[in-house]
């Protein structure tokens, strides 16, 4: 029996007198296949695109942060960032020449460990700082009022140059300039009226005194020093008398007993006052010019007092 082979597997060969008719239904079920087949994979090819665009899209607005950084931009930035803080800031701590993270991982983990922690603590409290209300850190300055309160807590410098530092002052309009300046160990030596029974009363560890004056008119100021506040103001409460008034050597005393214009007052552990009249002979007689000077001699006296505090 002869083997066919022609387009249906039967019929005789090329020189056979059979017919070779093709199988048509076989050919047309074969291209139909191949067209599904083809239709199939432009459709499969369609969706991986539309997946593959879809893919980077997602991945593109994942790495772009919503005010538009590049989240993997600024990781690398603070990747390359992140070893050279560290190292400057250890090496500032320790005085250590170089401060490369080289350097710091060829110390050995102790190092190393010691570098990291000194980085990010101290940017952790650089941060807490910045959040902090303005002041909250830093030490509140005391009061100037407390600190001349106690000769414990004010320890400036008493002398009259310290007490009376200016040479000319401006009150009222004139100029007025100071003339003489003095202490006494012993408050009522400087005192009239009884004001040194009241200030001795009260422990009074001295009475410092200066003259201003401008034409015949003169102005002399008194501080006498007490131990604290309470004294001071115990001789406020209980005030008579005056300071009496301060001259060179040879010039024509003024004030010297009761009865010139005055004024006290007492601020921390301090009682100050003043004294007003004339340089002219008869030394009592009531001066217009320095009665209306004497409360704004008081003022700038009680103000030197608190800047002792201020120092």
């Amino acid at each position: 029996m002869s083997q066919g082979y022609g387009w249906n597997g039967s019929g005789a060969g090329p020189e056979g007198g059979g017919s070779a008719t093709p199988d048509w239904r076989a050919l047309a079920a074969q291209h139909e296949r191949e067209e599904r087949r083809s239709k199939q994979l432009k459709v499969a090819g369609a969706v991986l695109a539309t997946l593959l665009v879809a893919g980077l899209t997602a991945t593109a607005v994942a790495l772009t942060g919503p005010d538009g950084d590049d989240r993997s931009t600024a990781a690398a930035r603070d990747a390359s960032a992140s070893p050279t803080a560290s190292g400057t800031e250890s090496g500032a701590a320790t005085g250590s020449p170089a401060a490369s993270p080289t350097g710091s991982a060829s110390a050995g983990p102790s190092a190393t460990a010691s570098s990291g922690a000194s980085a990010r603590p101290g940017a952790s409290a650089r941060g807490t700082a910045a959040a902090q209300p303005p002041g909250s850190a830093a030490a509140v300055p005391p009061d100037p009022l407390t600190v001349i309160s106690s000769a414990s807590t004010d320890t400036a410098p008493i002398s009259t140059a310290a007490l009376f530092p200016a040479r000319t002052l401006s009150v009222d309009g004139k100029t007025w300039t100071k003339v003489t300046e003095g202490s006494a160990a012993t408050c009522w030596q400087a005192t009239t009226g009884g004001l040194g029974d009241v200030l001795t009363a009260q422990g009074c560890r001295g009475l410092h005194r200066a003259t201003y004056t401008s034409g015949n008119s003169a102005v002399t100021v008194g501080v006498a020093v007490l131990d604290d506040k309470a004294r001071a103001d115990a001789a406020a409460a209980g005030h008579r008398g005056q300071v009496q008034g301060l001259v060179t050597a040879g010039s024509i005393a003024f004030c010297t007993s009761a009865g010139c214009e005055n004024t006290h007052g007492a601020v921390g552990r301090y009682g100050y006052y003043t004294v007003s009249g004339t340089v002219k002979p008869g030394g009592t007689t009531p001066d217009a010019a320095a009665t209306a000077a004497g409360p704004d001699f008081a003022n700038l006296v009680r103000n030197q007092l608190l800047a002792r505090g201020a120092r």
